[in-house]
């Protein structure tokens, strides 16, 4: 009985401690993509998306410091929301609230411009060994 008491006590413990533990963790991301004349990095970091770089400014249709809240209506918390939202849409244009020196402002964004950037690079297949010959 005692052993039973002191596992329930364990267990409860254990319980209550698991929301502060899950509150340490982070869920954090980078996208980071250059050619030979632009520059885009993106950073996610516990439920904010934010762009760090871009360059020229205009390019990718958001600015460095914005925060990004939704595109084309869809909140955006982590890197893959912005990616599922961004390679889904088939428009060409789609609008993207972002939050910019504390106000929030829709923009529209070219799709072309950030196809490159989230192009899913897709490894060759293997031949069986003799098939080239």
């Amino acid at each position: 009985m005692r052993q039973t008491k002191l596992a329930t006590l364990l267990f409860s413990l254990l319980l209550a401690s698991a929301p502060a533990l899950a509150a340490t963790q982070t869920d954090t991301a980078r996208l980071e993509w250059r050619d030979d004349s632009h520059h885009l990095v993106v950073d996610a970091r516990d439920g904010i998306v934010r762009v760090t770089t871009t360059e020229p400014s205009t390019y990718f249709g958001v600015r460095s410091g914005d925060r990004i809240l939704r595109v084309d209506g869809q909140p955006v918390r982590r890197m893959a929301d912005l990616t599922h939202a961004l390679v889904g849409n088939k428009a060409t244009r789609v609008p993207v609230v972002v939050l910019r020196k504390g106000d929030q402002v829709t923009v529209d964004v070219n799709t072309a411009a950030w196809s490159d950037v989230l192009a899913v690079q897709t490894p060759p297949i293997p031949q069986a060994p003799g098939a080239g010959n």
